[in-house]
């Protein structure tokens, strides 16, 4: 879908393209810092879990520690990699001792992928730090704010508009 197509709508609901591109502008300029911060960050967080974790290997904790049980094959889906990618990044982790792998019943060419007790406990440290410094950066927000920003941002992150070169 091109930008064009994407925002048709703009002359209905009021605004000019001009003002809709000074709108767009401003989020990617936005957009483009968070990112930048976050990225300065990602080593850190990585670190503070294992002194030989990756920050792609730290998104991976992430995910596995928020659904608990994740299949090998959910996971790639997620983070968009091949089936022996993810695999590979998750034997690395099983290496370092922060996750571990059981079959899936159902599927014997499937296994799950959990954090074990030293992953759980270095990963809840990390967090700890990180989200101290994520509520730094929102100091003033109002926890009214702070919602509307978490559902606005969540809105957006989890679209999939199409290819950015459109």
């Amino acid at each position: 879908m091109t930008m064009n197509a994407q925002f048709a709508g703009d002359a209905e609901a009021g605004r000019s393209r001009p003002e809709r591109d000074e709108l767009v502008t401003a989020v990617e300029h936005e957009i483009v810092a968070l990112a930048t911060r976050l990225r300065a960050g990602a080593p850190l967080a990585a670190h503070d879990i294992h002194e030989r974790l990756t920050v792609g290997a730290y998104r991976i904790l992430l995910r596995i520690n928020d659904e608990t049980d994740a299949r090998i094959t959910d996971l790639a889906v997620h983070f968009e990699v091949g089936k022996p990618t993810m695999s590979r990044q998750v034997a690395a982790l099983e290496q370092l001792g922060l996750v571990r792998r059981r079959p899936d019943p159902d599927d014997g060419r499937g296994a799950f992928v959990s954090l074990t007790e030293q992953g759980r406990a270095a990963f809840a440290r990390a967090r700890a730090r990180r989200h101290k410094w994520i509520d730094g950066l929102m100091a003033g927000f109002a926890d009214d704010e702070a919602r509307v920003f978490a559902e606005l941002l969540h809105r957006f992150v989890s679209r999939r508009p199409g290819d950015p070169r459109d």
